[in-house]
C-alpha cells in the first residue's frame, strides 16, 4: 500500500535508523503532464503522463549512501534503505556531503494555480486548435503549423531531513510551443518558440502567440546573405536570451572553480560595460524559474552577478560555497529525484533599459538584427568564451528594415559582446521553462564580424 507523504517522512526515518543510520534525507517529487498536439485542425495525440519517486541519502558508520526509488510502500522502502546502506558500505569517498539544517526564512512564492491544476483535456484541446488557427492566419504564405503542442503540468516537491529542514512547493505551468513553415516561389521558411504561464491559459493569448510565430515564419522568405563584414548588431530579445542560457554555465561558482568558465580569476573585475547588470531572481513575478527553495532546501533569493558591469557573485550550491568561503546563493539544483545536484540559475537575466525595439531599429545605419542562432552547442566555448554561430535576421538601413537576411555567420566573444552593448531594450523576455531559464531585453551593439558572401 502506497503511504501519505504525511507518513512518509516517519516511516522513512524511523526504519532508516534500525538500518543504521545516523543522519537522512529525503528528496521527493511528483510530476503529472497532459499533453496535446494538434495538426491540421485535428488532435494528433493527447496523453497524461505522471511520475514520482523519492531519493535517499544517509550517513551510515561515517559514510554517506544513496539511493532512490519509484514505489512508496513498505517493501520498496525497506529496499531502498538496504541498497543505500550497501552503497555506503563500498563507496571510496572520504568526503561526507553535510545535510542542511533549513533557512531562518523562506519567501512564499506564487507558483501555483488551482485553474490550471483543474483544468480539463476538452479545454486542452481547444486552446491548441484555436493557436493553429491563429498561426495559420497569420500570412497566407504559411503553409501548416507542423508544431502546435499545448503541455499543462503540475509538479510538487518534498525535501525534508533529521537536521529540521522541511520544504514542501508545489506548481503549474502551461506551454504552448509552435513550429510554423511557410513556402512562396520555392523558397521555404520556419519559425519557432514557446511560452508559458503559471497562472492560466488565458494568460498564454494563443491567438496572439500563434500569430507572432506564423508571422516570424514568413517575414523570413527570400532571405538573402550579405558581405561580410563588421555590421552594428540589434540581437532580439529571445535570440540574445538564448544566447545568455547557453552560457549560463560560466557564471557557476564550481566551473569557475575547475577552470570551466572564461570567468575563472575574475571575481570583482570589470566583465561588461557598465551599462550592464544581471541578476538571478529566483522571485521575479511572471518568471519562469521561481521557486522558495533550491535542491538542497537552501532559501533562494536575488543575487547579483554582474553589477554595472563588475562581477560581483559566481551562482553556489552549499559546496561550491563552502569552497569559496561564501554563503550558497540557493542555485543548488536536481532535475527531478534520479538527478544528480548541480549548479543552476534560478531566473538568471540582463536588466532592462528604457528603449524600444523599434527605437533600436531606427537608431541603427547599417546593420543586421538577429532573430534566430542555430548551432548554439558546437559553435560556443564557455572556456574561451568565443562563438561563431549560424543566424538569421533582418538587414537594416538608415533605421529601416530592408529585407530578410539568412546564410549568415556571427562570430565574437560574450564578454567581448557585454562590452560593446551601445544601448539595451526594454522588452525583457525569458527563454526556457522552469528553473535555468534565461532573459534578456534586445540588445544593440556597436559592431560584430558577419561572414556572409
Amino acid at each position: 500500500m502506497t503511504m501519505e507523504l504525511s507518513q512518509l517522512k516517519q516511516y522513512v526515518f524511523e526504519k532508516g535508523r534500525e538500518y543504521g543510520f545516523s543522519e537522512m534525507e529525503i528528496y521527493y517529487q511528483a510530476d503529472r503532464a497532459s499533453t496535446v498536439r494538434i495538426f491540421k485542425g485535428d488532435i494528433d495525440s493527447f496523453n497524461t503522463i505522471e511520475r514520482a519517486g523519492l531519493s535517499f541519502r544517509g550517513e551510515y558508520q561515517g559514510k554517506m549512501g544513496s539511493a532512490f526509488t519509484e514505489k512508496l510502500d513498505e517493501e520498496s522502502i525497506d529496499q531502498l534503505l538496504l541498497a543505500a546502506r550497501e552503497n555506503a558500505e563500498v563507496t571510496q569517498s572520504d568526503e561526507i556531503a553535510e545535510l542542511y539544517e533549513g533557512s531562518a526564512h523562506y519567501q512564499e512564492v506564487a507558483k501555483f494555480s488551482e485553474e490550471l491544476f483543474n483544468t480539463d483535456a476538452s479545454t486542452l484541446i481547444q486552446t491548441a486548435l484555436e493557436m493553429e488557427k491563429a498561426g495559420l492566419a497569420a500570412d497566407p504564405r504559411i503553409e501548416l503549423l507542423n508544431t502546435c503542442v499545448l503541455v499543462n503540468s503540475n509538479n510538487e516537491i518534498m525535501i525534508v531531513n533529521t537536521k529540521g529542514l522541511d520544504c514542501r512547493s508545489a506548481s503549474t505551468t502551461a506551454v504552448c510551443q509552435v513550429s510554423a513553415l511557410a513556402k512562396a516561389d520555392g523558397a521555404v521558411a520556419t519559425a519557432y518558440d514557446s511560452d508559458f504561464s503559471s497562472s492560466s491559459l488565458a494568460d498564454l493569448n494563443v491567438k496572439i502567440f500563434g500569430d507572432r510565430v506564423g508571422r516570424d515564419s514568413a517575414e523570413k522568405l527570400g532571405g538573402q546573405t550579405v558581405d561580410s563584414d563588421d555590421y552594428e548588431v540589434i540581437f532580439r530579445n529571445n535570440a540574445i536570451a538564448t544566447l545568455l542560457q547557453t552560457y549560463s554555465p560560466i557564471f557557476s561558482g564550481s566551473n569557475a572553480e575547475k577552470g570551466l568558465s572564461v570567468l575563472q580569476g575574475r571575481l570583482g573585475e570589470a566583465v561588461a560595460g557598465s551599462n550592464i547588470t544581471m541578476v538571478d531572481d529566483a522571485h521575479l513575478p511572471g518568471a519562469p524559474g521561481n521557486t522558495p527553495f533550491d535542491s538542497e532546501g537552501v532559501a533562494t533569493g536575488r543575487t547579483n552577478v554582474i553589477d554595472n558591469g563588475k562581477l560581483v557573485s559566481f551562482l553556489h550550491n552549499l559546496k561550491s560555497a563552502k569552497k569559496a568561503g561564501v554563503a550558497s546563493t540557493g542555485n543548488a539544483f536536481k532535475a527531478g529525484y534520479r538527478g544528480d545536484l548541480t549548479t543552476l540559475p534560478n531566473n538568471l537575466y540582463i536588466e532592462p533599459g528604457n528603449q524600444s525595439l523599434d527605437d533600436l531599429i531606427a537608431g541603427t545605419k547599417r546593420g543586421i538584427m538577429i532573430i534566430e542562432l542555430q548551432g548554439l552547442h558546437s559553435g560556443t566555448d564557455l572556456i574561451s568564451g568565443e562563438f561563431s554561430l549560424s543566424a538569421l535576421g533582418h538587414y537594416i538601413e538608415d533605421g529601416k528594415i530592408v529585407r530578410p537576411v539568412n546564410l549568415i555567420t556571427v562570430s565574437g566573444n560574450i564578454l567581448q559582446l557585454l562590452q560593446n552593448v551601445e544601448a539595451l531594450g526594454n522588452d525583457l523576455r525569458f527563454q526556457g521553462v522552469g528553473r535555468g531559464a534565461c532573459g534578456a531585453p534586445s540588445l544593440k551593439i556597436k559592431s560584430l564580424s558577419i561572414s556572409g558572401k
